[in-house]
């Protein structure tokens, strides 16, 4: 079966699945395996990473299919380009995403997340349209568009949605195209209106900066505009998952309340990375033949990124199935060893929005831990890309719970 085919069927664990189909052991670093009717590499050892993010072995351009790549990232976007022109545009991206940039949007996030905990006691929450609508926000204020809060939720909805059907999961599928089709539109429009001065809060606000960074037209410069603003709004996924961790762990929650303890927020929010990524693997294509682990890569062959069993690997991880967040606190990951977002050197195709992932992700602890909650429901359906606890993780608040977190202030929220 090809593994495109085991995707659909087995999501996350569909590379273990493949791995068994064909006989290889577990622990085996690197096999062989078909995807979209293509021979195909899947690479999990430490080599087999380093040939995937080398840019003289690997490209991107083309692998994955437009029905997918399209609906996620847009025509045109960065993801499906290499070398100088995808540096380069990379370059202007992260500019806008720059660490000195990212204190006011972090503190956005947590002045929202905050004002909507205000509300939940006595209220039964499900927490990822919560966090979809709190992320929207802050990333569309800070982003420099002028919006109120229904038509900020209207396109923080419209963007997650376009994440939630990348798995081609039904009707989820069918939403994030009408979605993708309805933001370019308006985002060609928002494009040429922030180029003009006519729409945004000032020619120095992001948004305004990154359309006139982008070498293309409107459309490609609203496409790259959405995989600014989207990325933040993805991370209500990952918070979700920290939100069912932190109900299992009382001692953390404890811990991660108290305004001093940024550290262990972040390791926290590592080891939420770490067991649950947004998919379970990434694609390329061989642009020379190797040899990774006695397995013979072919050029044209493509190639397979096993993100799954590389942030379980018992080689690089101890008890990797077991939530241990305190394993952050010990070392610091290498660049190929954690890889929920991608691996490689910040400048290739690393994802430029990681740094931001953990910021959010830490704020988003700090604001949880300060509110007592029972989650209704576990169940998680790792069949489905992306997933979430059931019903977008339905927690209870009970009355008289305090109904903000205990935090001082957050750098940037002022």
């Amino acid at each position: 079966m090809d593994l495109s085919l085991r995707l659909l069927r087995h999501g996350y664990d569909a590379v273990a699945a493949d791995r068994a189909a064909h006989g290889v052991p577990p622990d085996a670093g690197t096999h062989a395996t078909r995807l979209v009717g293509h021979r195909a590499v899947v690479v999990r050892s430490e080599p087999g990473v380093r040939f995937f993010y080398d840019e003289s072995a690997a490209e991107r351009k083309g692998v994955v299919p437009p029905p997918l790549a399209w609906l996620l990232f847009g025509r045109g976007a960065l993801h499906g380009m290499d070398g100088e022109p995808h540096r380069d545009r990379k370059r202007a991206m992260v500019d806008v995403l720059s660490a000195d940039g990212l204190g006011p949007l972090v503190g956005r996030v947590a002045q929202e997340l905050d004002e909507a905990a205000a509300t939940w006691p006595g209220r039964e929450v499900s927490v990822h349209p919560t966090l979809v609508s709190a992320y929207g926000r802050a990333v569309l204020g800070w982003a420099g568009l002028d919006l109120d809060d229904d038509r900020a939720d209207t396109v923080a909805r419209r963007l997650s949605q376009q994440v939630d059907g990348f798995g081609f999961a039904g009707p989820a599928y069918v939403r994030g195209w009408a979605s993708r089709l309805w933001w370019d539109r308006y985002a060609t429009g928002l494009a040429a209106d922030l180029r003009a001065g006519r729409a945004g809060t000032g020619a120095d606000a992001p948004a305004a900066r990154l359309v006139r960074s982008i070498d293309a037209d409107d459309r490609t410069a609203g496409v790259e505009l959405g995989n600014i603003l989207r990325p933040t709004i993805a991370v209500s996924w990952l918070g979700t998952f920290a939100a069912l961790r932190l109900a299992d762990l009382p001692a953390w929650r404890e811990r991660l309340a108290d305004p001093g303890e940024e550290l262990a927020r972040m390791a926290f929010a590592q080891e939420v990375r770490r067991t649950t990524p947004f998919a379970p693997v990434l694609a390329a294509r061989a642009t020379r033949p190797a040899t990774i682990d006695g397995v013979r890569v072919r050029r044209g062959d493509r190639l397979v990124l096993d993100i799954m069993g590389i942030d379980h690997d018992p080689a690089r991880w101890e008890a990797p199935h077991e939530f241990r967040p305190e394993r952050f606190l010990e070392h610091a990951p290498g660049a190929f060893d954690l890889v929920p977002q991608g691996g490689g050197h910040p400048a290739g195709h690393r994802c430029p929005g990681e740094s931001l992932t953990l910021r959010v992700l830490e704020a988003t602890l700090r604001v949880l831990a300060g509110v007592p909650y029972e989650v209704a429901d576990p169940a998680v359906d790792l069949t489905r890309m992306p997933t979430t606890p059931r019903g977008g993780l339905v927690i209870r608040v009970p009355a008289g719970a305090p109904g903000r977190s205990a935090r001082a202030s957050t750098p940037g929220s002022a």
